[in-house]
This record gives structure tokens, sequence and C-alpha cells, in this order.
């Protein structure tokens, strides 16, 4: 089913929304989009409520219980299927609510100037903060910051956050084969996008938290995509600056190699050596330091930072 044409600017706009189990939610989070959207994709994933009875003005596509990363991936591959040859673009928007439609423009002006092929919320760009964010919720954040943009190679400021837009021909081009179903999708979509080279912006977002209930165990959560995560920084690490895949000079590439592998054997032996292991963050510091300063660099000139 294919909602009005209304068009925005010259391209259709279409929301993938996951929902599992948003009785509560679903039918404020539907309604209340902009008129100007072209159509509405609700992904249940495995619901064992109402969810899918409640929807209103939106295509229902169901599986099972995968997780949200795969719930959304799922709504892409519709959409790329689906989608005629007008250009259009795909917000996410979840099925809880915690996306602000009216933040919607902003999110949507780098994707249709053609500044971007993904655009990320940042919610702390927002005038409001993050005051609204649970106090666990930020200490997770701002660990997964850090480790994602080391990952990466790339300065996100607000990884975690699931509000995004991509363009049509980036899904049209992405291998759907290989993905993360789980909660660190954003995480994983980050270090695949620099294997597409993907150009990546970030927007002003509102945080909204109003009883919405999350499905993240932190404690398990935490370490699986963390581990995740060293395992990209290890990839690009090695590839980059110690085979010397990568336009790093000599000296950056040392600077960054010894202060990754050092800083990280420091960490992982403070069970062995105590405090003097907490040395390894100088070592991270320096070598996240020298490599964004390369890829700052290397942006400023367009250069890809690969060889």
């Amino acid at each position: 089913m294919h909602l009005a044409q209304h068009v925005y600017q010259d391209w259709r706009v279409c929301v993938v929304m996951p929902a599992r189990n948003e009785a509560a939610h679903i039918l404020q989070a539907t309604t209340s989009l902009p008129e100007w959207i072209d159509r509405i994709i609700v992904v249940d994933d495995g619901s064992t409520d109402e969810t899918a009875s409640l929807v209103k003005n939106a295509e229902i596509i169901s599986t099972g219980g995968i997780g949200v990363g795969g719930a959304i991936a799922a709504g892409y591959q519709h959409l790329v299927k689906s989608e005629g040859e007008q250009r259009w673009c795909a917000v996410v928007m979840a099925g809880d609510g915690q996306m602000n439609p009216s933040d919607l423009p902003i999110l949507l002006a780098q994707i249709i100037n053609c500044e971007a092929d993904f655009v990320k919320g940042d919610r702390g760009a927002h005038e409001d903060g993050l005051s609204a964010m649970p106090i666990r919720r930020r200490l997770g954040t701002w660990w997964l910051k850090h480790l994602t943009n080391m990952a990466t190679g790339l300065s996100i400021h607000d990884p975690q956050c699931g509000y995004t837009v991509c363009n049509d021909r980036m899904l049209q081009t992405w291998d759907f084969s290989n993905n993360w179903n789980g909660y660190g999708y954003p995480n994983w979509w980050l270090l695949q996008c620099m294997e597409y080279d993907i150009k990546i912006k970030e927007a002003p977002v509102k945080a909204v938290y109003e009883g919405q209930s999350s499905g993240i165990k932190i404690f398990t959560f935490l370490p699986i995509v963390s581990g995740m995560l060293l395992k990209g920084l290890f990839s690009r690490g090695s590839r980059w600056y110690l085979l010397g895949q990568s336009k790093a000079t000599f000296t950056q590439r040392a600077t960054i190699s010894i202060g990754f592998l050092g800083g990280s054997a420091l960490l992982f032996s403070i069970p062995l050596i105590g405090p003097v292991g907490l040395c390894g963050i100088f070592g991270l510091g320096v070598a996240r330091k020298v490599d964004a300063t390369l890829l700052r660099q290397l942006e400023t000139t367009q250069v890809d930072p690969r060889a």
C-alpha cells in the first residue's frame, strides 16, 4: 500500500518504524507524523500485544522477533524493492514515540540538499540537551561514543541515537546479507558506513523520555557492543596504520599504532599490574587525537583516507 503522494521538496519521504509490544505508544507514533510523509512502514517485530491492530495509515510487515536492527533492515529492504525511480529517503522513527516529528525538517535538509547520504540525530546538540536522558544511559552513551569514534575514525557526537535518515542510493547499494540485528545496530551501521565511504552528517534532535521502557539490558548490552567496536577498532587500525593502507605518514602510523596497541595492552593488563595499567588511557588518547587530526586534514582536502 502506498500512501498519498505528497512529495517533500521533490523527494518521497518514507518512515520505517520498528515496533515490539508498543500498544501503549504506536497509535500516537503513527498518527502524529506530518501529512507530507509519503509512506509509513511499521515493522512489527514479534509483538505479543495489540501493536499491529492499533496501527493506522501505515503498511505493516512482520519480522518475528529478530531484534530492532534486523527489523529496521527489513523495512529498508521493503522500500528498496517497492519504491520507484523518484528520489526517496528513509527515516527511522521508533514505535514508542521517542522521536519528535518536529525534528524531521532539520534531519531531512542535508539529505535533500545532497550534503549527506546518512544523517544521524544528535540529542546533545538540541537546545534542551540531554537533561531528559537517565544518568545510566548518559554514561553508556559517553563510553560508546568514544569507542565508536575510535573504531570508525569518525567524530560522531551521539552514535546511539536511532533517529536517522538515509537516501535511496545508499540503501540500493547496501549489503543486507550482513547485518547486526540487535540493539548495537547504530554502532554497527557506522562501522559499515566507513567501509562504504558513506557521507555522514548530524542534526540536533530532541531527547524524548516520557515513560517509555527500554528492552536494553545494560550489563549484557555494553560488553557485546564494546566487543564489536573493539573488533572494528583493531580491524581499521591494523589495515590503516600497521599495514599502511591509508594516507598517513610513517610518523603518524607509528604514533597511532603504538598508542592503540600499547594503550590497549596496558588496560587489559590491569588485573596483573594494577592501577599502572590506567596509563593505557593516555596512549589511547594520543592515538585518537592523531587519528582524528589526520582525518580532519584529509576531509578538508576531500582526500579518501584509505590509500
